[in-house]
């Protein structure tokens, strides 16, 4: 596993093993709260791509972001990241 964990991805990561015990310990939790805690997680990750990135992103030109343009599209393709 990488030694050198960015923090705010490591913020990211925290943010959604607290959703998922959540969503464990209380199964009843409406799906409101569980898409607007995952939009907020959603807006993090954006803003991390973008303050991170070595030029000016925008989210229209760089096709693995389209994805979080449209939460819908999620399902129907797949992002292909190429390191």
């Amino acid at each position: 596993m990488q030694k050198n964990i960015n923090p705010q991805m490591m913020a990211i990561v925290n943010d959604l093993d607290a959703l998922i015990t959540e969503i464990d310990e209380n199964p009843c939790l409406s799906s409101w709260v569980v898409r607007l805690v995952l939009k907020s997680i959603k807006d993090k990750a954006r803003n991390t791509v973008t303050e991170t990135a070595p030029q000016p992103v925008s989210a229209n030109l760089v096709p693995h972001l389209e994805a979080l343009d449209n939460s819908s599209t999620i399902g129907k393709r797949r992002a292909r990241i190429l390191s």
